[in-house]
């Protein structure tokens, strides 16, 4: 089954939960396992966390889009009101993100992660694959 499906929330800890659950449970939905079920939430807890603490716009942009047992996530805070960068600190997202993130926060699991941001006028992005069928069985979902 191929869907995609796009979530815009706060930039707040608890939207980046509420995203996280909502991803899970469309892949659990599709029949892939708990570890890859897993591995999704962290990866996308991981981008989201990122978006709390580094991006400067109000609110973030989950999509994911699954074609066949490849899941595509890209988390954003493009097209969004951004606040002046003196409120921010002007942190380079682009290089924290690389070199903090990419190594750290994410799992093995994550594929063909990218990332970009704070270029000026733009926002963060953070893509990053996750292959769905994986050998496991769907019985192993998580309740």
């Amino acid at each position: 089954m191929d869907f995609s499906w796009s979530l815009t929330l706060p930039r707040t800890q608890i939207s980046v939960l509420l995203a996280g659950r909502l991803a899970s449970a469309a892949v659990r939905a599709l029949g892939a396992g708990s570890t890859v079920v897993q591995d999704l939430r962290e990866n996308l807890h991981a981008a989201g966390h990122f978006m709390v603490i580094y991006s400067r716009a109000p609110f973030f942009r989950t999509v994911m889009t699954v074609t066949g047992s490849r899941c595509q996530v890209l988390v954003t805070d493009r097209e969004f009101v951004f606040r002046p960068a003196s409120e921010h600190g002007g942190t380079d997202g682009r290089r924290v993100l690389q070199h903090t993130v990419m190594p750290r926060w994410f799992s093995a699991r994550a594929d063909t992660a990218e990332a970009g941001g704070h270029a000026e006028g733009s926002g963060v992005s953070i893509r990053f694959d996750v292959q769905l069928s994986q050998g496991e069985s769907s019985s192993e979902a998580e309740p």
